[in-house]
């Protein structure tokens, strides 16, 4: 999965987080999926802090696997499993 709100004025409303969970509610709940999983760049701090608060865990890291404005990066591989994301919303 992943999302992008690319109008920077935009950040820090709460979108990202409200469209995470919308993401992960359909995907458990409706599509009965068993885990989610996500890619995120090592300089996306502001993505990484949100996707562990909603309880996704780091599963691995690509280092330097992404060409980025002419600097390697890593990407991080996070998921999130049926049971974490029922805890996360009984609490």
């Amino acid at each position: 999965m992943g999302i992008v709100i690319g109008d920077k004025n935009l950040w820090g409303h709460g979108y990202g987080n409200e469209a995470t969970k919308l993401i992960l509610e359909y995907g458990f709940k409706h599509l009965k999926l068993h885990r989610i999983q996500l890619m995120v760049l090592d300089f996306n701090k502001r993505a990484q802090h949100l996707y562990k608060k909603l309880g996704f865990v780091v599963e691995g890291i690509q280092r330097e696997a992404r060409l980025v404005n002419g600097e390697w990066h890593d990407v991080i591989l996070m998921g999130i499993l049926e049971k974490e994301f029922e805890r996360l919303i009984t609490t």
